[in-house]
């Protein structure tokens, strides 16, 4: 009989849920749990609307009740590792990516992995721009794009995502996942500019990539950047038909650096060394967290 009421509750919490009510769907899933405590389904819908909250404490408390009541239910041990390392609880994360399966090398800090390429999905129920990154964990990706300064993110951001892919990507004729962003785990102190730069030249930006690489300097050809519905941001977008410059050589560019004078300098030496190259004026389009909002 408690299990009749507490199912019926479930299913009223997620009806809500799916309406767009989030406070009444947690109120009837906190009514499932109390109704038959010893059922894990509620805890874990607990557990999952505390993520998408990013309540952080919360979702760990609740994913590790899930967890403890239905060792095999894989969802709750990886929102389980979400929850502890949006927390940092570092023990906790190793035993949740264990627990789900996940080969993690022993440690006693940070979970660290084997890096791999892998694409996210910044402010998924927004503006929903997908940008490239390392991954360096289960749950964390490190922005490698410099993205527009209205997302609010920046080059070399420590992301945290989602479990699921939600699309995919390919470059080189390789295929890559697309995750959703869940928060922001580390932001970054590079500041993001924008600079028209004259381009001569695919060997001139080649060595502007170069000389950024080798300042740790992110750089982007925002002239580039293709708006494409959420059909097909979800999915993978097929070929178009668009050139990969514009018919010109001047063009705007995202330059990533923790200060404008490192910006400066390097675009001075490309200047130089790069015959036809020109820049024009540096404007800072978003601080870096070290430098305020």
């Amino acid at each position: 009989m408690r299990r009749k009421i507490a199912d019926w509750l479930n299913e009223r919490g997620r009806t809500a849920n799916d309406e767009g009510s989030k406070d009444r769907a947690r109120r009837f899933q906190r009514l499932a749990a109390f109704v038959d405590p010893n059922w894990s389904v509620p805890w874990y819908n607990l557990g999952l609307s505390a993520k998408y909250a990013s309540r952080w404490e919360e979702s760990l408390r609740f994913n590790q009740h899930a967890a403890a009541l239905d060792p095999k239910d894989e969802a709750a041990w990886w929102n389980l590792g979400i929850a502890a390392t949006a927390t940092h609880n570092w023990p906790e994360a190793r035993r949740a990516w264990r627990s789900f399966g996940i080969d993690i090398p022993d440690g006693a800090g940070e979970v660290e992995m084997p890096v791999v390429t892998a694409c996210v999905r910044l402010d998924p129920d927004g503006s929903g721009e997908v940008v490239w990154g390392d991954r360096i964990d289960p749950a964390r990706i490190v922005l490698l794009s410099v993205p527009l300064p209205e997302s609010g993110h920046r080059f070399h951001d420590i992301v945290l995502h989602d479990g699921a892919t939600n699309g995919s990507r390919t470059r080189d004729g390789a295929e890559y996942p697309v995750f959703d962003e869940l928060s922001v785990w580390q932001p970054s102190d590079y500041s993001t500019f924008e600079v028209s730069l004259n381009v001569p030249g695919q060997a001139a930006e080649d060595r502007l990539v170069e000389f950024c690489n080798g300042h740790k300097i992110g750089v982007e050809d925002w002239s580039t950047i293709r708006m494409i519905c959420a059909e097909c941001s979800r999915g993978n977008p097929a070929p178009h038909d668009c050139k990969e410059h514009p018919d010109t050589t001047r063009r705007p560019y995202a330059l990533a650096a923790k200060s404008e004078d490192d910006l400066r300098m390097l675009l001075t030496e490309w200047v130089a060394e790069t015959p036809g190259a020109e820049y024009g004026a540096v404007d800072l389009v978003l601080r870096g967290s070290s430098l305020g909002a």
